[in-house]
């Protein structure tokens, strides 16, 4: 472990500690790879809260928002803001997608017009 830098013992850690089956991570399948991964909606319920009109957009579309944490080397390609990307079968539009040694942060959301049945 002396020999290990720094970047080493974060990509060790993202495996051994936050990705781990036994803490926070679970299997997904995140467009169409099967991924240890950490999956939240408290963040992006929060965003969606202070959007005015509660969870509708600025304009006029709600939306089921998630955030997605997994390993990059675990997806075929980085999500792209504003192309699609399915979480268990459900398509999302990524809002964002950010990088941080290794681990991505993808945001994601599920739109849709109006607010119910009229």
């Amino acid at each position: 472990m002396a020999n290990m830098g720094f970047k080493d013992m974060v990509a060790a850690d993202i495996s051994a500690v936050f990705l781990n089956p036994n803490e926070f991570g679970e299997t997904h399948n995140l467009d169409g790879n099967d991924c240890v991964c950490v999956i939240s909606s408290d963040m992006t319920n929060d965003r969606a809260a202070s959007l005015p009109g509660g969870r509708r957009t600025p304009d006029g579309l709600h939306g089921d928002f998630i955030t997605v944490c997994v390993k990059a080397s675990d997806l075929r390609k980085i999500p792209i803001q504003g192309t699609n990307f399915k979480v268990d079968g459900k398509r999302y539009t990524v809002d964002s997608c950010t990088d941080d040694m290794g681990m991505l942060t993808i945001v994601l959301g599920a739109y849709r017009m109006g607010g119910g049945f009229q």
